[in-house]
């Protein structure tokens, strides 16, 4: 099985986006080979809403162009904001996994309630509206606790010792516990990444959205499941080349 993890935007550095193809492939079981790539054009990071809507269109244009490739039996997209998850999903003819997705799911199967643990917004502001209108569209907002906030920008986490982040982290799922969480999502990938082999011992269940995606893709190929046609249509290539897309 192979299956790509592709992070959106560009200006990642080289040697963390090797570290990131290594802790993939360390989560995923023998006989799965993921590659990580990034689009190389978009946002460095996506901490707002404008960098997650101005990230799409070059994932799209990405993924239309190597739409026939039939090298990978599943696509991550690497956000935890799940940028584009619908179109993509229209678009390739191969499971489409998203992170935030995937662990949000994953927490409603063992705990009533949870919260979300995420970076702050671009400015350093705690706003969690996006998080919330996500987590409302997918019908899961009477089960969301609360949005927590770990002071680090997305960028800082991109350092070889996770310690600032776990401890961050650990605050910040002591906050989500008072406020009647029964689990906890990690809300960004990069805090996933440096996280991915933490042991968390805090008294609930820590859902990783790396180790989510990874596994939900890895068991939609196994059963053959491929998102529905009738919520995400095949797009229409006729209209759509030679106007949004040049084949």
């Amino acid at each position: 099985m192979e299956i790509l993890y592709l992070i959106p935007g560009d200006g990642m550095p080289v040697d963390e986006i090797e570290r990131r193809e290594a802790v993939t492939n360390s989560l995923a079981r023998q006989g799965t080979k993921i590659t990580v790539e990034e689009v190389g054009e978009g946002p460095l990071s996506i901490e707002s809403e404008i960098e997650s809507y101005m990230s799409i269109g070059p994932l799209l244009e990405w993924l239309f162009a190597r739409r026939k490739d039939n090298k990978y039996d599943a696509i991550i997209i690497g956000c935890a904001g799940d940028p584009g998850l619908g179109a993509a999903r229209e678009l390739m003819d191969i499971p489409v996994i998203g992170p935030a997705e995937s662990a949000y799911h994953l927490a409603c199967m063992v705990a009533d309630r949870f919260s979300v643990i995420s970076p702050k917004q671009a400015g350093g502001i705690a706003a969690a509206d996006d998080l919330i209108a996500r987590i409302r569209e997918m019908g899961l907002n009477s089960r969301l606790a609360s949005v927590e906030f770990v002071e680090m920008p997305v960028v800082d986490m991109w350092s070889d010792d996770p310690s600032a982040v776990i401890n961050q982290a650990k605050l910040a799922i002591s906050k989500a516990k008072e406020n009647g969480a029964g689990a906890v999502v990690l809300g960004c990938m990069s805090m996933a990444f440096r996280t991915a082999h933490t042991k968390w011992d805090v008294g609930i269940p820590v859902i990783n959205p790396l180790s989510a995606a990874i596994k939900i893709a890895e068991s939609f190929v196994d059963m053959g499941i491929l998102q529905s046609r009738v919520t995400y249509p095949a797009a229409d290539f006729g209209k759509l080349v030679g106007t949004v897309f040049k084949e």
